[in-house]
């Protein structure tokens, strides 16, 4: 068959020019087709947009949710006795506190041994053992270790208890060459670990080794003590120097007691500070208003009208879900929650709160309104957004609002999901159109090769008639 560029070579006629031309005009069929393509995508990634912003609300929403971990306190810093923090449960106020114990452990010292490899128990034979029992009145089972006649050097006793890894710690200190302690010494503070230790089978470990006792060759250097306080006057007795129940929310890491240098043998109490931590709490709320007003910014992008004169083509400025059902139905059913009120509650509204709309739809935030709010009505604040946590409250049912739209089965999900069946269908009607509109070029080449054949052999016949005409 005839290339384009050979059309019309036997006739005269510019047939190849005519083919483009046609060619031209078929390809226009695809103009529409690929136009909706294109204004598809244009919504596929406009959709992909107004997630992002929505994400970042749900996540603001989340932290609001979860209001009682914002609802912090701290404490005074300055304390000589006493470091001290807090936790949400923590009730603002002063605290009168004095330290008059530290709460200490109990230490035991075995007599000078002069050699640490020397045994000092009996020999009892082969496959034969002395018992070492541990008791403390804080521990549920005793630490019992059993005792060979290669173990009974003050280094192999230290090691087998440590090995037990009980509440009782073996050390062994060197005074001088020759002379050596085994150290006994309680892990944890107080009385509930002070230790009685007996042993059986062996009647020189029993001497070196039990305690108490009248012949006992174990000293107490360490007494065990409890930590005493008071808190307002309220007598305190605790086994250990970290306090975390007095008062309440409070956590103290006792380190010296509250003498008074004036006064020999009387306490001078140092005052606790607790005050309310309203920064994270602002910090969320701002952290969801900035989100918010960054989700008004994209609904006005993606829903931009720019109007045009009477008969002509809508702007291309326009957005790309201008007259969207979704985005239009997820923008009326947050504008209903701002407007929505909290029942049962000092702080019903946004309003009340300290937020306030603006004429152009976004927030804005009445700091000395809100800090008051945050610092008088903590309550009230955690009531308006947590409610009930599950069906209640301006965070709680804001974060199921976005939940639902950006769910795997939600509206945007499902906007989406419609849109990229539409871009199958028109891919496969693009194809279609491609291949006819191939099949209708091929044929018109047929027949302009077919019509240049025609011309040109009666082209040939007319000059051979002329030349016949010529000879009579």
């Amino acid at each position: 068959m005839a290339s384009i560029s050979s059309l019309g070579a036997g006739s005269g006629m510019d047939l190849g020019s005519i083919l483009d031309k046609l060619q031209a005009a078929e390809q226009k069929r695809l103009v529409p087709l690929t136009q909706q393509q294109t204004s598809y995508k244009g919504k596929l990634t406009a959709f992909g947009t107004l997630k992002g912003s929505l994400e970042k609300l749900e996540t603001a929403s989340e932290s609001l949710k979860k209001f009682d971990k914002l609802n912090t306190t701290t404490a005074s810093e300055k304390h000589d006795a006493f470091v001290a923090s807090t936790d949400s449960k923590a009730s603002p106020g002063n605290y009168s506190i004095e330290v008059k114990q530290l709460a200490q452990a109990q230490s035991l010292q075995t007599e000078e041994v002069s050699n640490i490899k020397e045994y000092l128990g009996e020999t009892l034979g082969e496959g034969k053992t002395r018992t070492i029992t541990i008791t403390q009145p804080g521990e549920k089972k005793p630490m019992k270790i059993e005792l060979t006649d290669g173990q009974t050097s003050i280094i192999e006793i230290r090691d087998a208890i440590n090995k037990q890894e009980g509440n009782v710690n073996a050390s062994i200190i060197k005074a001088k060459d020759g002379e050596n302690y085994l150290v006994l010494t309680a892990k944890k503070a107080g009385t509930e670990s002070v230790m009685t230790i007996t042993v059986e089978g062996d009647n020189k470990l029993i001497e070196f080794l039990n305690y108490p006792g009248t012949k006992s060759k174990l000293t107490q250097t360490v007494e065990a003590k409890n930590a005493k306080l008071t808190v307002n006057n309220i007598e305190i007795e605790r086994q250990t120097n970290h306090i975390t129940d007095a008062p309440e929310g409070v956590k103290l890491d006792l380190k010296k007691t509250t003498e008074d240098k004036d006064k020999l043998g009387e306490h001078k109490p140092e005052i606790l500070v607790i005050s309310r931590d309203i920064e994270p709490m602002k910090e969320a709320i701002k952290n969801w208003v900035d989100a918010y007003n960054e989700l008004q910014t994209t609904f006005d992008s993606l829903t931009k009208f720019k109007p045009v004169k009477q008969g002509e083509e809508p702007s291309k400025d326009n957005g790309a879900l201008l007259g969207d059902s979704t985005l239009r139905g997820i923008q009326n059913q947050l504008r209903g929650q701002i407007f929505s009120s909290q029942a049962a509650n000092d702080i019903p509204t946004l309003n009340k709160l300290g937020i306030k709309q603006k004429p152009d739809g976004k927030l804005e935030i009445d700091n000395e309104k809100l800090e008051k709010n945050l610092k008088e009505k903590p309550a009230n604040v955690k009531a308006f957004f947590m409610g009930d946590g599950k069906k209640t409250g301006f965070a709680t049912q804001t974060h199921k609002l976005l939940k639902d739209a950006l769910d795997s089965q939600g509206t945007l999900v499902t906007a989406t999901d419609g849109i990229n069946k539409r871009l199958k269908n028109l891919e496969k009607q693009v194809d279609r159109t491609k291949e006819n509109i191939n099949e209708t070029i091929e044929r018109y080449k047929r027949q302009f090769s077919q019509l240049d054949k025609m011309v040109s052999s009666l082209g040939k016949t007319g000059s051979f008639l002329s030349q016949l005409q010529q000879m009579r």
